[in-house]
């Protein structure tokens, strides 16, 4: 993740913050904090930003490469994949999901 920020951002300290943000630990209820390993914190400001960041990835430009002529939409982690065709149901629709 922290790559692709590097990627798309310009300014030094958005990278140091994104840095800080997935390595923070996570605050247990009776107060004790617990090292995390991957994720983002739940709830986190940066959250929505960077699973963005990996649905342009993981999913817009695989999308773009496997699919070239197929026409799709993307709303943060919501996807239509507008189809006519039992081409798309068939090879398309079991590969997205």
């Amino acid at each position: 993740m922290v790559k692709a920020v590097q990627a798309h951002a310009d300014v030094p300290w958005v990278v140091l913050y994104v840095k800080r943000w997935l390595t923070a630990p996570m605050a247990l209820p009776d107060g004790t904090l617990q090292e995390r390993d991957r994720g983002t914190p739940q709830g986190s400001a940066v959250s929505p930003v960077l699973a963005n960041l990996f649905m342009h990835y993981a999913l817009d430009a695989w999308m773009t490469r496997e699919y070239p002529g197929v026409r799709f939409e993307r709303y943060a982690d919501l996807c239509g994949i507008p189809h006519k065709s039992a081409y798309a149901d068939w090879r398309i629709m079991p590969t997205v999901a």
